[in-house]
């Protein structure tokens, strides 16, 4: 069974952009990932609000928006569906 990839907390670093999630899996990319992120104070960075049923991360002072579809590398449907969420509504999550 797939399990959902539920976001938890989100630390972000000068090397990684690291999504911890409510199952105990740790999702990581590197911050060049975002040039956003990459050029952020380390306040910008700690001040991020996670959204969409839990799947996306915002950054609102740098207006950058991640899903953690990005992280895993899969297409944002196949983490909606794998949560049990619609579809279709994925990108009105956001």
């Amino acid at each position: 069974m797939i399990q959902p990839a539920v976001v938890r907390d989100v630390r972000v670093s000068d090397q990684l952009i690291t999504m911890a999630l409510v199952d105990g899996r740790e999702l990581s990319a590197p911050t060049s990932w975002s040039d956003r992120l990459a050029r952020a104070s380390a306040g910008a960075r700690s001040h991020f609000v996670i959204d969409g049923d839990g799947m996306v991360v915002s950054w609102p002072e740098i207006d950058e928006h991640i899903g953690v579809w990005t992280l895993l590398g899969v297409p944002e449907e196949d983490v909606f569906a794998a949560a049990g969420l619609p579809v279709m509504s994925a990108r009105s999550r956001a």
